[in-house]
């Protein structure tokens, strides 16, 4: 009898236990949660995702389990980067990544509260997104190059690739925050290279095909890509207008060279992606994005495609090719 009532304690307790477990799942707090906005369509950026995930990981943090991550896609378009960021912040997520220096602007004026980490851009101290680079100031912190510097230096391997390249049109937005720094140092650094440059600008798909196809008419000897996600989502038919015209193309962003530009010189976006993922990490676990310093890229990645050049009836030397990460042939 008195195994009986024992039995019939440990079960009771057995069932309040369960009871009591599920009560507690039911009123457990909800995952933290990440928002991030990209600028390109998902075929292209979710690579990009990839890095982030890799990122938080490497901290510690595992989605779905100590997060939940949702990720939307602006395809090029300006205007629905802004409202997918307004969007996003109405949830109010616990940390909001953007991309590029567009959606860091969209961010600093849709909120001064939530965390935002900016996973890859220009000039965040520049453009007044942040106090300084060492001491962000506010709600946003990141990864943050200088886009004049990434330029000039285009500009100088362009002279490096191509040596009697003597008039070189450099694309832009108007719009992008960078440009009328990117064209002010670009056209300072010129005449050392022996280079004339002429501004090319384009603010949206319609625009950048027509300013393409004016390259018949001013025929340079290069067309160098200053900056804005417009001429990354448009990247391989922009580099198939101009080629068609016999103007090699210099890109900045990963891949372009692959699609037939000449050249390719980039921060590594993977690792930008990736740093971003510590930021997030380290924001769930309760550091303030003010107190985090922005990274610097140090790595930085020139592609040459020999198989684009011969096209165009050119041969890169051999000195320029020595120098690149990666030579298509």
């Amino acid at each position: 009898m008195t195994k009986r009532r024992t039995m019939l304690k440990g079960c009771a307790v057995l069932v309040l236990l369960v009871a009591a477990l599920g009560a507690a799942a039911q009123t457990a707090a909800p995952l933290p949660r990440v928002v991030m906005i990209l600028a390109g369509p998902q075929e292209t950026a979710q690579r990009f995702k990839e890095s982030l995930l890799e990122g938080l990981r490497h901290g510690g943090q595992i989605e779905g389990r100590t997060f939940v991550l949702h990720v939307r896609y602006a395809s090029g378009e300006a205007a629905r980067n802004a409202a997918l960021v307004k969007e996003a912040v109405a949830e109010r997520p616990d940390v909001l990544v953007v991309a590029g220096l567009t959606g860091a602007r969209n961010a600093r004026n849709a909120t001064s509260t939530i965390p935002v980490v900016v996973a890859t851009s220009s000039d965040l101290a520049d453009a007044g997104i942040v106090a300084s680079l060492a001491r962000p100031g506010g709600n946003i912190t990141g990864v943050s190059d200088l886009a004049d510097e990434a330029s000039v230096k285009r500009l100088e391997l362009l002279k490096a690739a191509l040596p009697k390249a003597s008039r070189v049109a450099l694309l832009n937005n108007p719009d992008f925050p960078a440009t009328p720094k990117i064209e002010t140092r670009v056209e300072a650094a010129a005449p050392a290279l022996g280079v004339a440059v002429t501004r090319l600008h384009a603010r949206d798909r319609a625009s950048l095909f027509a300013a393409i196809d004016s390259l018949a008419q001013s025929r340079p000897d290069a067309l160098l890509i200053g900056g804005d996600a417009l001429f990354v989502v448009n990247s391989r038919e922009l580099i198939e207008r101009a080629t068609a015209l016999r103007v090699p193309v210099v890109h900045y962003w990963p891949g372009t060279a692959e699609q037939g530009a000449t050249l390719s010189h980039q921060a590594d976006i993977a690792d930008n992606f990736r740093r971003a993922g510590g930021y997030v990490d380290k924001i769930l676990r309760g550091a303030k994005p003010a107190e985090l310093p922005i990274h610097q890229p140090t790595r930085y990645e020139l592609v040459a495609n020999t198989k684009a050049a011969r096209d165009l009836g050119l041969t890169l030397p051999e000195s320029f090719l020595v120098r690149a990460d990666q030579v298509i042939r």
